[in-house]
């Protein structure tokens, strides 16, 4: 009787090791390269609030496009990376017509890789039905690292704080088991990848809701080559001239512009 306990015990345990080894090999310890599949989110409502805050006039036709669409508009966005380069494009049918009486949004289908050897980033971005290509060093953001942490995708993630443009607050986190200091848009140098992106003054967030772990084809990651070639301090600068008279609406274009 005691033998067939032991061998019980034995099985039993021998069993739990094996299912233990399997849930661990199911997501590497550390990813080199991969996929993560984006979802952004827009509240809808409170950017036209933002963007019409000083037209009071205009207070009952807002409240009207209110009631015709959808509180959030959401996309779905694909970054294929390895640790040394990445490319952030739409998903197939990944971005959704907006209702918005402002329409979309500029540079709502930005493209951009990244190479993180170099340091360089080319992004494609439509702007007023113009389409643009600026080749860049990567941005640099002054991060500050907290001690809170959030899953994300199945990643604990620690969070990341900046100011960009001056005044627009930026929440970041990021995982350290993927080794590529990227993330979506044009944010980086974190040590790890950045899954999510929460803007309040954008009314905006970006956060990962699926990572794999492979790529079929590396060649896939590729430079965009469209566009009017500019630098985004060329871009911002026509932008800003072109505009001088809209107000804080100008001031948020450029600010979705420059993320």
């Amino acid at each position: 009787m005691k033998n067939i306990l032991t061998l019980l015990l034995f099985a039993f345990t021998n069993s739990a090791l094996v299912h233990a080894q399997t849930k661990t090999e199911a997501k590497p310890a550390i990813i080199f390269k991969g996929k993560i599949t984006f979802e952004r989110k827009l509240n809808m409502h409170k950017q036209m609030d933002g963007m019409l805050k000083d037209r009071p006039e205009m207070a009952s036709m807002i409240d009207m496009f209110k009631k015709q669409m959808s509180k959030y508009k959401t996309d779905i966005f694909e970054m294929t990376f390895t640790d040394k380069k990445s490319i952030y494009k739409p998903a197939k049918d990944g971005i959704t017509e907006s209702k918005s009486m402002m329409g979309n949004l500029p540079s709502e289908r930005n493209i951009i890789y990244n190479n993180y050897e170099t340091k360089e980033s080319v992004a494609e971005k439509k702007v007023f039905e113009k389409t643009y290509l600026m080749k860049d060093s990567f941005k640099k953001f002054e991060w500050k690292i907290k001690e809170e942490f959030k899953t994300i995708a199945g990643f604990s993630c620690r969070r990341a704080e900046t100011i960009i443009m001056d005044s627009v607050y930026v929440i970041a986190y990021y995982s350290d088991a993927i080794i590529a200091n990227g993330g979506p848009e044009s944010f980086n140098g974190l040590p790890g990848m950045v899954l999510g992106i929460v803007m309040p003054r954008l009314n905006i967030t970006y956060f990962a809701t699926q990572v794999d772990n492979f790529i079929a084809d590396e060649k896939i990651i590729e430079a965009p080559s469209k566009g009017t070639e500019k630098t985004m301090a060329e871009l911002t600068k026509s932008i800003k001239e072109s505009t001088a008279q809209w107000g804080d609406f100008a001031q948020r274009i450029l600010w979705y512009i420059n993320i």
